[in-house]
């Protein structure tokens, strides 16, 4: 396959590849408790979808670098010899057919890249906002909120709240940092 679809399915290949073998595995040792699947599911969007960007502009970019090199008026030694950095002028016969050449094969390609990096560039955006939005909703508690964790030192409602939500078990057990602070989370 060629054209706009064939470029669209090998980067739904590469996409789902790195989603469910790098990103899944890594948002779901971030997210070890239960109820955290939205979490999971935007970090590692957002994963899959950063590599996926990195490299349609790495594609354009290259595609980007020929087009200039066949659309340039001088020819441009670069580490090629004892004639590096030699700029040499382009015959009228050299013109035309590089011109050609980027009109009929470099150009179509380019524009294809342009659209699929302005493309690719909005779901990243929209994965982004989807993530942080996503970050905010705790299915339980915000069990890293400094005024909530004082306020259950005092607020015997509010602590009753928090340990029905979390089964009965303390606070400190849905986080690893604090039960790294509680020696261990004994308890848990």
């Amino acid at each position: 396959e060629s054209g706009d679809s064939g470029l669209a399915v090998r980067l739904a290949i590469i996409y789902a590849a790195f989603f469910g073998l790098v990103c899944y595995p890594i948002s779901g040792a971030t997210w070890v408790n239960e109820g955290y699947l939205l979490q999971k599911l935007t970090a590692s969007n957002v994963g899959a979808i950063s590599v996926v960007f990195i490299l349609v502009l790495r594609l354009y970019s290259g595609w980007g670098y020929i087009g200039s090199r066949l659309k340039s008026k001088v020819i441009e030694y670069e580490e090629t010899g004892w004639y590096d950095g030699d700029i040499e002028e382009k015959s009228e016969s050299e013109k035309a057919r590089d011109l050609f050449l980027y009109r009929s094969n470099v150009q179509p390609v380019e524009d294809r890249l342009k659209k699929f990096c302005l493309a690719v560039g909005g779901i990243w955006v929209a994965s982004c906002i989807a993530l942080n939005v996503a970050t905010s909703v705790n299915p339980l508690f915000n069990q890293y909120d400094p005024n909530l964790l004082e306020k259950l030192s005092y607020d015997d409602k509010v602590a009753e709240v928090v340990q029905k939500q979390s089964n009965g078990r303390p606070t400190y057990c849905e986080s690893r940092y604090y039960r790294a602070v509680a020696n261990g989370g004994q308890g848990c």
